[in-house]
């Protein structure tokens, strides 16, 4: 049944401790029976033997209470559906969408419409843009992982594992599956009801109910109300904290220094003045001037935000104040990730620099191109079982026998 160990919450702290995702629920019921307890429950002897063995409850009863719990659960079954159920939970990495330039509501339509093809509900194709979407390609960051991840499960019925495809009409089994569920039912929906309404003394009822509630507080999933603070006009990150394009990054560069420079006016004014230049688009900054063959600079610019599509250069210059200055040496480089040394020389003169390309948060790859997905860091909380018992309390009887399709989605953030 569902909580916090269901496979369904397990696929999703997976996946959020993966990359930051979006959930979106598509569902088929169809119901055949369906049964309640009476409205005034006879409660079996076992049960009752239970609850008239607590006292109220206190520090000292707590672990009485928690044994109820742990055999009866925290709430029991007023009605239950059967028949059959398929569910598809779709994993949608937001931040590829928003860098494919979709919107979560895009996604959710494409699927939406991928799942009625599927089941053969209906025969209208996907567009251009859907069909991309459900064919789960990502060539746009170059990341290898799935856009979509997808998490299926068959309730009732038999001889289908409920395989999909979004993309195409796949109807056959559903539909053989279909024809087996009035013989095969299972348990599609329940109402649930407090475990604690059961218990006519009114000092032990108050009792379980603050003992469920204490069980919740101490082992239900914790949800995260810290809300989002991303991005600005000057930010990679949207307000989504995603990113909103690739290849981008900060460089850095240190000019260290050169060596056997030999200017025009050396052999009449003594030592080369030389002095180098950094360029990187419209960018330009220069080091100081040293009267040295040999100078050290050690000299580190910020050349801002990086830009795949330009070289960086680097110059040593001789200043010369009676005529303009001479380029003495220069070396151009494409530019990679991370800290690389580079020595430009030849015939004894030369000069050492070196970069540092860093790519902005989620980013990698030689030109920062491709995704690198948000790693969740936060410690994961105990995941009880919040239904895990199916005991006998008291008898049930059918309230309908039909067959009824329903088909719903929802959308779930995360």
């Amino acid at each position: 049944m569902g909580g916090s160990q269901s496979d369904v919450a397990i696929f999703a702290t997976t996946k959020t401790k993966e990359d930051r995702h979006s959930f979106f629920s598509q569902n088929l019921r169809c119901r055949y029976y369906s049964y309640r307890t009476p409205n005034t429950p006879t409660l079996s002897d076992e049960f009752r033997k239970d609850i008239d063995r607590l006292s109220s409850y206190s520090k000292t009863s707590k672990a009485q209470y928690r044994r109820l719990i742990d055999t009866y659960g925290t709430h029991y079954i007023r009605q239950v559906d059967l028949g059959g159920r398929l569910t598809m939970i779709t994993a949608i990495r937001t931040c590829q969408a928003s860098l494919k330039r979709l919107s979560t509501n895009q996604v959710e339509s494409c699927l939406s419409r991928g799942f009625k093809v599927n089941a053969g509900i209906s025969v209208s194709s996907s567009d251009e843009r859907c069909s991309k979407v459900l064919d789960n390609h990502d060539s746009k960051t170059s990341y290898s992982s799935s856009f979509l991840s997808h998490h299926t499960k068959v309730v009732g019925g038999s001889g289908w594992p409920g395989e999909l495809s979004l993309n195409r009409n796949d109807s056959v089994g559903f539909r053989s599956w279909m024809r087996t569920l009035k013989n095969f039912p299972d348990v599609i929906y329940y109402f649930l009801t407090p475990l604690h309404l059961l218990i006519p003394n009114t000092a032990v009822q108050q009792g379980v109910k603050e003992a469920v509630q204490d069980y919740l507080k101490e082992n239900a999933l914790l949800k995260s109300t810290g809300e989002l603070s991303c991005g600005d006009r000057y930010s990679n990150l949207d307000s989504n904290c995603c990113l909103r394009m690739v290849s981008q990054g900060k460089l850095v560069v240190t000019v260290v220094r050169a060596w056997g420079l030999w200017g025009d006016y050396q052999w009449i004014a003594g030592d080369t003045e030389g002095y180098a230049v950094v360029t990187y688009g419209s960018k330009s900054h220069q080091t100081d001037v040293i009267p040295s063959n040999n100078p050290v600079w050690n000299a580190t610019f910020d050349m801002g935000p990086f830009d795949k599509d330009l070289s960086l250069k680097v110059a040593v210059w001789d200043d010369d104040p009676a005529a303009t200055d001479d380029n003495l040496k220069d070396c151009t480089v494409d530019l990679e990730q991370g800290t690389h040394e580079l020595w430009c020389n030849n015939s004894g003169e030369g000069f050492y620099f070196l970069y540092t390309l860093t790519c902005d948060p989620h980013l990698t790859g030689d030109k920062c191109e491709k995704y690198k997905p948000f790693q969740s860091t936060t410690h994961k909380p105990s995941t009880p079982t919040l239904y895990s018992k199916s005991v006998h309390l008291f008898p049930t009887f059918p309230v309908q026998s039909s067959a009824v399709l329903y088909l719903w989605f929802f959308y779930i953030p995360v």
